[in-house]
């Protein structure tokens, strides 16, 4: 069946620290002009969809806002739909408005939401959160990503202190961003498009390639970001290996 949607990943994908990745404006020019629908997935907690569609169309790249969906977008929908519960947030301060209607408690929250603030991270808010937790709170999380790559390198991500957190408090995190599967199939289904009609784009193979396996969705692997690490065996169902999102002008 004909692709009729794409579902393509921005860091790593699109843009890697900090530029973009040579051959990503044209590619996506390419799918337009094909008539593809286009929506751009990321686990980047710490932005609204607003600022990631100007920071790619500095580079170059033509992304419309409303075609954003991010783990934190995801986070705020997801929250909203349990209706009259209290949070503590550890989340950048950046997407506060998102989550504007939501009740916060430093007390007794019924959720605990973490994100990745970066050097905001200490013990004392890491020990608050995991108090929260021990008391019975439950644990909600854009996405858990162990690292990121920056323009001066490799990062530490919000993952990586959600597992120390899972572990010391026996709360597994729901996850409301990459890889869970209701993140993928609520912009399926928005497109008013099947799973079979659509193909994910992406670095990383724990997020973008493990979904597309799982909801047994078309995908394929580039060799940028994240995925230049990867070495032959790694996923043994990878269906298309590109060296870049450039591909996608000849797929």
């Amino acid at each position: 069946m004909a692709i009729k949607a794409l579902l393509i990943d921005i860091d790593g994908t699109l843009v890697f620290k900090g530029r973009a990745i040579p051959g990503a404006a044209d590619a996506i020019e390419a799918a337009r002009m094909a008539g593809i629908q286009l929506r751009f997935l990321t686990n980047i907690t710490g932005q609204l969809p607003s600022s990631i569609a100007e920071d790619l169309k500095r580079q170059g790249i033509n992304v419309r806002a409303e075609e954003i969906h991010t783990a934190s977008t995801s986070c705020a929908r997801y929250l909203k739909s349990l209706g009259d519960v209290s949070c503590f947030f550890l989340m950048p301060e950046s997407v506060n408005s998102l989550f504007d209607g939501i009740a916060r408690d430093h007390v007794s929250p019924d959720i605990v939401v973490i994100g990745d603030i970066g050097e905001s991270f200490n013990y004392a808010c890491l020990n608050q959160a995991f108090g929260y937790l021990h008391q019975g709170a439950r644990l909600v999380v854009p996405q858990k990503n162990l690292f990121w790559f920056n323009a001066d390198g490799v990062r530490l991500d919000c993952g990586a202190f959600i597992l120390g957190l899972e572990a010391a408090s026996g709360n597994t995190a729901l996850v409301t961003g990459k890889p869970s599967p209701l993140f993928f199939t609520s912009v399926i289904d928005s497109l008013g498009v099947s799973a079979s009609q659509t193909m994910i784009i992406g670095d990383d193979l724990r997020t973008d390639i493990a979904a597309a396996q799982n909801l047994n969705v078309a995908h394929a692997l580039v060799l940028t970001g994240k995925g230049s690490s990867y070495t032959e065996g790694d996923s043994p169902r990878l269906e298309r290996l590109w060296p870049s999102i450039a591909e996608l002008s000849r797929f």
